[in-house]
């Protein structure tokens, strides 16, 4: 194929639903089920996957509304999902009594449809109406109010087609709005830019507008906040993904601006302003540093005054990773070079003290969060690469906490260790990765070894079980590693400024010394050594692949971004600019062009074997990345480069567990395959 014919067809592919990309999607999707899904080991491997996946003794996440208890779940039996309800008291208990309230399923044979169930806002304070949200595959939703009393859609109820338009309740006859209407509505990244307030039997266009942002902005919100002798109207307005402002709307329809730094974030725990920073905020004489979390009277801070307190302050090691309450306490989730933690913080007349530290032993990852605000009650989530997931539930009035569910363990953890080691990277700075591997491990140098990373927004990888995992890699003698490099936030926002932008190469110099050090230590050889990554992790691993071919024996790329010269005008590209660049600004498109693998992909270089997967629905991230890579790598005559769409996929994961499986089983054949051959 030419140059003018290959640029005309790598245009048809940048179309997600064009019948020509589509049916070359056929054909590479044939091409790589042929190779990968057709052995015994796969079978067994999605089996096993599958299996774990409908377990019934799964834990049913559930999230507490007074006394009763919404979960969704999805089995063999229901592949789409039933959403369901039952009373505490019964939650608690080995075999709870479910109620179904919608059955997604049987949805969507009355209909017709391809619904996938994405959520439910529910209408404080006696949770008798929903607003569901039900997707066709990507991030868009379709919005209808639910009776949960009857358990049907309201006929004439709130309604909004599939868009990403954002709704919450404000009272039961009106919601705040940020609608999607196409056009002028939207942002440059394809999210609302005004906030309304909707009235039950008007048109949302005619909505009563609250506040109108820029077409340059990202994206706008608003929320009720409930908490009793302190509600409030918020509207959130992000310029991008890192700086925003928010604005409390008070009488007569009047936005008062909440004044803190626009690369801060906001929340509030009854009568206090809760403050996060992600760089250095100077007020009069005291500077305070970065990730730190500060409080302070809201009314007091709205009239003028700037005393805080200070909750929390990061060290070299240990970063705050979210915040929850109950009535009377604040939770902090922590991690200690990348292990989990928990503090519980009071306030009395004033004061703020530390009151008790939750840990657990090993790596493990813990997070507290607050059952409701009108107790003081509280789960525990407690998780290890080797340990299931384990759900406790505790009072802080009277110190108790105890375990009430257990998912199921589907490898013998004795066989298995985790150890955490330290890399290295190009500039000096140390990188810390985890290795799960069979207790006592010979350094042989020829362990087949997945080295997992993402490295972006300031997403931390923290231990969650392997699951699965354990049977289909651990126990066929894999190596299994996590990479914590910069541009996460394990270790607060300054690790992941480190690799923004300009510094973007550090993330993956941080990479490529964690797979380096693999072999130096010899758990494994660059032939035996695969990297997995997906999104932002897909760039990661393309510049593998682009920048450190000899590293590695396979690469496993999934919903990447690839094209970086282009990413900004499809989807929700633009929205990423604050981490990526612009490149429309010269400066910027040039170091967008040194870490594009689009962009620098060769036909004069040798590549590792690369299976790129990525979803037809993805409404996120487009498909145009992966197909164009895979068209243009087999242009130059690279043979070993894979596609695999998942044409009902969005960008998450495809929307049932025997897609699911399929999936992983088909990607693990696929690492399998390449590096024991």
């Amino acid at each position: 194929m030419d140059q003018k014919h290959l640029q005309c067809f790598l245009s048809k592919l940048e179309l997600p639903q064009d019948d020509a990309a589509l049916h070359w999607v056929a054909e590479q999707n044939h091409r790589t089920l042929e190779n990968f899904a057709r052995s015994r080991r796969f079978q067994e491997n999605q089996q096993a996957i599958l299996q774990s996946l409908n377990d019934q003794a799964n834990i049913p996440w559930g999230e507490h509304y007074h006394v009763t208890v919404y979960n969704f779940w999805q089995d063999d039996n229901h592949p789409r999902g039933i959403w369901r309800r039952t009373q505490e008291e019964s939650y608690l208990t080995v075999e709870p009594e479910w109620e179904t309230v919608l059955d997604i399923d049987r949805l969507n044979e009355e209909e017709g449809a391809n619904w996938s169930y994405k959520g439910a806002d529910l209408l404080y304070p006696d949770f008798t109406r929903a607003l569901v949200f039900l997707s066709g595959g990507g991030d868009a939703c379709e919005i209808r109010e639910f009776d949960l009393i009857g358990k049907n859609f309201i006929s004439d109820g709130f309604f909004l087609p599939e868009s990403k338009s954002s709704v919450a309740w404000l009272d039961e006859n009106h919601l705040l709005m940020a609608l999607d209407a196409g056009g002028d509505t939207l942002t440059t990244s394809g999210y609302p830019r005004c906030v309304s307030c909707w009235q039950r039997g008007t048109l949302p266009q005619d909505a009563a507008l609250i506040y109108a942002g820029e077409t340059t902005d990202m994206t706008v919100s608003a929320w009720y906040d409930h908490t009793s002798g302190y509600e409030k109207t918020l509207v959130h307005c992000s310029r991008d993904f890192y700086h925003s402002r928010t604005y409390q709307l008070i009488d007569q329809g009047t936005l008062v601006s909440i004044d803190i730094p626009e690369d801060a974030s906001c929340d509030f725990f009854n009568a206090w302003l809760l403050v996060t920073l992600t760089t250095a905020w100077r007020i009069a004489d005291k500077t305070y540093p970065p990730g730190s979390l500060l409080a302070t009277d809201f009314a007091s801070f709205q009239k003028g005054q700037r005393n805080f307190t200070i909750l929390f302050t990061p060290d070299e090691h240990t970063t705050l990773q979210g915040y929850s309450s109950t009535r009377d306490y604040l939770i902090l989730n922590l991690i200690r070079d990348v292990v989990g933690r928990a503090e519980i913080l009071k306030e009395e007349s004033g004061l703020w003290n530390r009151v008790q530290t939750l840990t657990l032993p090993g790596f493990t990852t813990i997070s507290a969060l607050g059952i409701d605000t009108e107790t003081n009650r509280y789960q525990l989530v407690s998780r290890g690469f080797l340990q299931s997931c384990c759900l406790s539930y505790g009072d802080l009035d009277d110190k108790t906490l105890s375990v009430v569910k257990q998912e199921p363990e589907y490898f013998d953890k004795d066989d298995f260790e985790v150890t955490q080691h330290f890399a290295r990277s190009l500039d000096g700075t140390r990188i810390p990765y985890f290795q799960i591997a069979t207790k006592g491990l010979e350094l042989t140098g020829k362990h087949p070894t997945l080295l997992y990373g993402y490295g972006g927004f300031g997403v931390s990888l923290t231990p969650e079980y392997l699951g699965a995992k354990g049977t289909t890699w651990l126990q066929r003698g894999g190596v299994y590693v996590v990479a914590n490099i910069r541009g996460g936030g394990e270790y607060g926002p300054e690790w992941h400024q480190a690799a923004m932008k300009q510094h973007r190469h550090c993330a993956y110099e941080d990479f490529a010394a964690v797979a380096m050090d693999l072999v130096i230590r010899r758990v494994t050889c660059a032939a035996r050594l695969a990297a997995q990554g997906g999104s932002n992790g897909g760039l990661l691993i393309g510049n593998m692949l682009t920048d450190y071919p000899a590293l590695f024996g396979a690469l496993l790329c999934e919903v990447p971004l690839l094209d970086m010269t282009n990413y900004h005008r499809w989807l929700s590209g633009a929205s990423w600019i604050a981490e990526y660049g612009d490149p429309d600004i010269a400066e910027e498109l040039q170091w967008l062009r040194s870490y594009s693998p689009f962009d620098k992909v060769s036909s004069c270089k040798s590549y590792p074997p690369v299976l790129f997967t990525t979803g037809t629905q993805d409404d996120r991230v487009s498909p145009a990345h992966a197909r164009k890579m895979v068209a243009r790598m087999h242009q130059q005559g690279h043979n070993n480069v894979w596609l695999y769409e998942e044409t009902d996929g969005g960008h998450d994961s495809a929307p049932e567990n025997n897609q699911v499986a399929f999936y992983h089983a088909m990607t693990e054949e696929f690492l399998w395959e390449i590096l024991t051959n």
